[in-house]
């Protein structure tokens, strides 16, 4: 197959338990902005100034957006950011579980556990 078949990634879909508190969340803490809500389909679509849109799914399964290697829970979102200290500084103080924060020589890493369970990555990457 030599022709280009995908051209970019749309969007990411993650579960959630509460569709509100997960909105306004993701919106308080990581800056998100709604763009559309269908609270009968139990959804919601939420986008940052770039990148692809993240929906996120009201769903009572006991799931989430996360994988395993070696034993070691992974992030599965991944961001980018300016101002990874004064992040960690906020979900800190707001009780975030946060499972990983240092300077990884490229640049820092932060990895943290949402209110729904799903672990974010977050990196700085030196200038």
């Amino acid at each position: 197959m030599n022709e280009v078949i995908l051209t970019k990634l749309e969007h990411m879909q993650i579960p959630v338990k509460n569709l509100n508190e997960s909105i306004d969340w993701y919106a308080g803490n990581l800056g998100f902005q709604l763009q559309g809500k269908h609270e009968d389909q139990h959804q919601a679509f939420l986008t940052l100034q770039e990148g692809p849109m993240l929906m996120l799914w009201e769903t009572n399964d006991d799931t989430n957006a996360n994988f395993s290697f070696n034993g070691q829970t992974m992030p599965v979102l991944l961001y980018s950011t300016n101002h990874i200290h004064q992040l960690h500084n906020h979900l800190k103080g707001i009780g975030t579980k946060i499972t990983f924060y240092q300077d990884e020589g490229f640049g820092w890493v932060l990895k943290f556990i949402d209110p729904n369970g799903n672990m974010w990555g977050v990196i700085q990457m030196n200038q």
